[in-house]
């Protein structure tokens, strides 16, 4: 397990913090417990998502401005997945998600689907959030959310060694808190 509340610069993503999370704490976790990338699955979840890069990228067109190219390209929470896959050869699926409670219940839930599959051996789940901005924190009052106080990312491998977990409950501080194989 890792976590983290900031992470370097990740070449080809710019602006905001999400991007450079999600990859610091995958890239610590994948280091540590090196596999084959053929049975490894990614899942990544956020309740908000890249709330920087969608509010510059809609301020922008609002502005009637032109943006950067690359805020396109990493809108996606998929973009820093296919980067990870790519730098550490992992073939398996790639999954993104969001959940309005949670999160870290659905994070795990979603690594035992895929851990049914033979295939797979483990999955990499990683959970990411953003302060954001008072957009961020309008759209969360809006929602019924709580504002995160902090950027923080968390990541772990879950394999079929993992000890079972008790349902529910697993918000992205708590996951940080479970046993690891």
């Amino acid at each position: 397990m890792t976590t983290a509340t900031s992470g370097p610069p990740v070449s080809g993503f710019i602006e905001s913090e999400f991007n450079p999370l999600v990859h610091e704490v995958a890239h610590r976790c994948l280091l540590e417990h090196p596999g084959d990338g053929a049975r490894t699955a990614l899942v990544l979840g956020s309740t908000i998502g890249d709330s920087t890069t969608t509010d510059l990228a809609s301020t922008l067109l609002i502005g009637g401005q032109v943006s950067n190219p690359l805020l396109f390209m990493q809108a996606t929470s998929n973009a820093i997945l296919g980067f990870l896959s790519k730098e550490f050869g992992i073939t398996g699926p790639l999954v993104s998600l969001s959940a309005m409670t949670d999160l870290g219940s659905a994070l795990l839930d979603t690594a035992d689907l895929l851990l049914d599959d033979e295939e797979l051996d483990r999955v990499l789940v990683v959970g990411v959030e953003l302060t954001g901005n008072d957009r961020t924190a309008a759209a969360c009052l809006e929602l019924g959310l709580e504002r995160p106080g902090e950027d923080f990312a968390v990541a772990l491998l879950v394999d079929r060694d993992t000890p079972p977990r008790q349902p529910g409950g697993h918000d992205l501080r708590r996951l940080a808190e479970r046993p690891t194989p």
